[in-house]
């Protein structure tokens, strides 16, 4: 190979990673804000809109919390607990009626036999007592909703003045 041929190929390949490395500085901050914008699309849609204040709960096993004022004021608490296989993350929807409660799983590392077939991330609870053999992660979730209720029946009253006092 000629040595001209040969530096070309070297200025070819040198000007090429300067530009891969310049497009990825410059594509950062971007992709950075559509990766937040996925991970929070499950939030987003058991909120049923984009606008939330994010709050903070001064107590323990939340993980984060937001409130959502429009159309009707409720609470989206993000709780952790343990099953059997591993550790895993709730999302939970708090409105005025205790029957509009809504939990769903967002991550978890639960094996299928041990209740993992039941915690399709991303998809509403049903009936954990039905579950054969996956009785220690079915706790740890009865546990997990049960300490999200107690924050949103400990905090409801000052957090929905916050959506009374900010129309």
């Amino acid at each position: 190979m000629p040595k001209s041929s040969a530096l070309l190929l070297a200025l070819l390949l040198l000007g090429s990673t300067l530009a891969l490395e310049g497009l990825g500085q410059i594509t950062a901050a971007p992709r950075a804000a559509w990766a937040a914008w996925r991970d929070h699309a499950p939030l987003r849609a058991l909120a049923g809109t984009e606008a939330l204040i994010p709050v903070t709960l001064e107590a323990s096993g939340a993980r984060s919390a937001s409130l959502r004022c429009v159309p009707t004021p409720a609470l989206l608490i993000t709780t952790e607990g343990k099953g059997w296989g591993g550790p895993f993350r709730l999302l939970s929807r708090f409105e005025g009626n205790p029957e509009r409660e809504v939990h769903r799983v967002l991550e978890h590392e639960e094996t299928p036999r041990y209740g993992g077939r039941y915690l399709r991330p991303r998809q509403p609870l049903s009936d954990l007592d039905g579950w054969t053999g996956a009785t220690i992660t079915a706790r740890a979730l009865r546990g997990a909703q049960g300490r999200a209720r107690a924050l949103f029946r400990d905090q409801r009253a000052a957090l929905f003045a916050r959506c009374e006092a900010n129309p």
